[in-house]
C-alpha cells in the first residue's frame, strides 16, 4: 500500500491523486466505531504527504478537478451526517417497540404463572371466585384482565375501551368505543413509525449511493460507513423468533395452519423485505440536497 501511495505521489495521474486525497479526507472524517472497519480509521497520508499532494494540483484542469471533488466530498460528508442521524432515529424507534414487546411478553408470562396457580384449585366455582376477585384488583398497562368461564384469567391487549375524546383528541359528551388505547394499538403505531423512518433511511441511502455513482465519487471509506449504518438499521429489533414472524423458523414445532394464525398475532416487528425506496423521498433528497448547487 505504501509503495502504491509513493508511486501516486510522484507520478500518478490527476484522478489517481484526487482519489487518494478523497480517501484520506474520508478517513480523517471517520467517526464510527465498528470494529470490523478498523482498517478505515487510520489516515492514509502523513501531514507532509497530504500537503505535497494538495500542492501538486497546478494546472487549470487539475484545479477544476480538485474543486469539483472537494465539493463532492463536502456534499457526501454532510449527507452521511444526516444519514447517521436518521439511523439513530431508527434505533430509538426500534428501542421503543422492543420495550412494548418485552412488556407484552411479561404480561403473557404473568397470565401463564397466574393460571398455573389457579389450576391447583380444582373446584371450578371457587376458582371462578378467586379469578373474578383477582381481575378486579389487577391493572396491567393498556390491557383488559378478566376471568373466563373456566375460572382462569385472560389478559387482552386488543380490547375496546370507552373514551370521552374524539379521534382528534377533542372532548365529547357521550363516550365512544375505541381500541386506540390498547397495547396492541400502541405497538402497531410504534411499528408504523419505525417502518416510516426505515423507509426514509433506505431512500436517502439509495440517493447517496446513486449520487456517488453518477459523480464517479466512489470513496471506499464512505461506502463502508454506509454499510455499517445499514447493518445497524437492519439488525433485528428483538432476537426472539416468536416475534420475527417473517422468517422461516417462526415456531417450527407448530402445524402450518396453527403457525399461520399465530403469525397474524405476533407479526409486530417490521419486515425489512417489504420496505422499499420511497421515490418521493428519494427524489427530494437527491435533487434538493445532493444535486443542489
Amino acid at each position: 500500500m505504501k509503495k502504491d501511495i509513493a508511486k501516486i505521489l510522484t507520478s500518478g495521474s490527476a484522478k489517481q491523486r484526487i482519489r487518494l486525497v478523497a480517501e484520506d479526507v474520508a478517513r480523517n472524517r471517520y467517526i464510527f466505531q465498528q470494529p470490523e472497519l478498523a482498517d478505515s480509521k487510520e489516515p492514509l497520508l502523513t501531514k507532509s504527504e497530504f500537503r505535497n499532494l494538495s500542492d501538486s494540483f497546478k494546472t487549470s484542469s487539475e484545479m477544476t478537478l480538485w474543486n469539483t471533488w472537494r465539493k463532492y466530498d463536502e456534499t457526501i460528508a454532510t449527507a452521511l451526517n444526516n444519514l447517521q442521524s436518521l439511523a439513530l432515529q431508527v434505533q430509538i424507534s426500534k428501542s421503543n417497540l422492543r420495550g412494548y414487546i418485552l412488556l407484552w411478553d411479561a404480561f403473557e408470562n404473568t397470565e401463564l404463572l397466574t393460571n398455573s396457580i389457579l389450576y391447583e384449585t380444582k373446584d371450578i366455582k371457587e376458582r371462578r371466585r378467586i379469578a373474578k376477585a383477582g381481575a378486579k384488583v389487577v391493572n396491567l398497562l393498556l390491557t383488559e384482565v378478566y376471568p373466563d368461564e373456566e375460572g382462569y384469567l385472560e389478559v387482552n391487549i386488543d380490547h375496546e375501551v370507552n373514551t370521552y375524546r374524539d379521534k382528534k383528541g377533542k372532548p365529547i359528551k357521550k363516550p365512544r368505543k375505541t381500541k386506540e388505547y390498547t397495547l396492541w394499538s400502541v405497538m402497531n403505531n410504534v411499528k408504523r413509525e419505525t417502518e416510516t423512518v426505515i423507509i426514509k433511511f433506505i431512500s436517502w441511502r439509495e440517493a447517496i449511493l446513486d449520487y456517488m455513482e453518477e459523480s464517479s465519487f466512489n470513496v471506499k471509506t464512505y461506502k463502508k460507513m454506509i454499510e455499517a449504518l445499514s447493518d445497524s438499521v437492519e439488525a433485528p429489533i428483538i432476537g426472539w423468533t416468536k416475534y420475527l414472524s417473517e422468517i422461516d423458523s417462526f415456531m417450527p414445532d407448530f402445524p402450518n395452519s396453527r403457525r399461520d394464525k399465530l403469525k397474524s398475532k405476533f407479526a409486530i416487528t417490521p419486515n425489512l423485505e417489504e420496505l422499499k425506496v420511497d421515490k418521493d423521498i428519494y427524489n427530494w433528497f437527491i435533487d434538493n440536497f445532493l444535486r443542489d448547487e
